[in-house]
């Protein structure tokens, strides 16, 4: 089995209640068992895996684990505190869909001037870039909700 294959086998087993992972690691061979036993104990380290993180690592379909949108209010708040050329650069890469209702809340001239440099930015953007940026957004709007610094 590949090195990547007993990764998943580890994260799975170590997920289980562990009279599951007793009674799986019982009919494995013997040597499969010795090659999991310290990738399950790392795995360990991790006591609480949520359900849909842990589906999408063992699923093979290439299923990406992307950060939620902030909700509108969260968004306006995080975006407002950005310069113009950050805010068109997460908005062109992981808001699209959201763009309009940031800039019908904020300033005409800082509208204006996001959506310019939105109009010189790709289309899309290379998927690290773009993950990159999501995760920033996810983690400053929760940065913003621990302040209570919603609008």
């Amino acid at each position: 089995m590949s090195v990547t294959g007993l990764r998943k086998v580890a994260l799975a087993l170590a997920a289980m209640h562990p009279a599951d992972r007793r009674w799986m690691l019982s009919r494995l061979p013997v040597d499969a068992r010795a090659s999991l036993q310290p990738l399950m104990r790392e795995a360990e380290r991790y006591t609480a895996l949520d359900a849909d993180i842990l589906q999408a690592v063992l699923s093979d379909d290439g299923a990406r684990l992307a950060p939620e949108l902030p909700t509108p209010d969260m968004l306006i708040v995080v975006l407002d505190r950005l310069s113009v050329a950050w805010a068109a650069r997460i908005l062109q890469a992981v808001a699209q869909d959201h763009a309009e209702i940031y800039l019908t809340a904020c300033a005409r001239s800082r509208a204006d001037a996001i959506r310019l440099d939105m109009s010189h930015l790709p289309a899309t953007f290379p998927r690290g870039q773009a993950d990159m940026l999501a995760r920033y957004l996810a983690d400053a709007a929760m940065a913003v909700r621990a302040e209570g610094g919603a609008r």
